[in-house]
């Protein structure tokens, strides 16, 4: 087994940052991307979020990675993967308890969000298109 070096952080955690993968999603804004992130909140072990740092939106599956031990320790650590070595203790998930403040667990938290954004976009005349009113043609 490689030898695990790391900070105090890692070392009190049980791994939280290598139970879950993440992707960043485009930003909703029509129906049929509202659409896709239903379709991804009706797999079990998935979440989407928004970062409130830079508002990404994002997809984020729950699968523990294969490379840990049952002490949950990196059994590659000395050669792990270039993310993995790129990640900062700092900005650690264990550490930062704000770091999902928009997060959507089921299709239903997502539709009421949705259905909330949706009201607000009407409410404020955008999305239309044109005033509604038909031009008159004149002769």
């Amino acid at each position: 087994m490689a030898k695990q070096e790391s900070s105090a952080e890692c070392a009190a955690c049980d791994a939280e940052c290598c139970r879950y993968i993440t992707v960043e999603i485009d930003t909703p804004t029509r129906k049929i991307d509202a659409e896709e992130i239903r379709w991804f909140l009706a797999h079990e072990n998935t979440r989407v979020y928004i970062d409130d740092d830079d508002g990404t939106w994002n997809l984020q599956v729950l699968t523990r990675c294969r490379r840990l031990d049952k002490n949950n320790r990196c059994t590659i650590y000395e050669n792990r993967y270039q993310i993995c070595g790129d990640y900062d203790p700092e900005t650690c998930d264990a550490s930062d308890a704000e770091a999902m403040d928009t997060t959507f667990e089921t299709t239903e938290a997502f539709d009421a969000y949705w259905a909330r954004k949706q009201r607000r976009k009407k409410k404020s005349g955008k999305g239309k298109k044109g005033s509604g009113k038909k031009k008159r043609r004149t002769k």
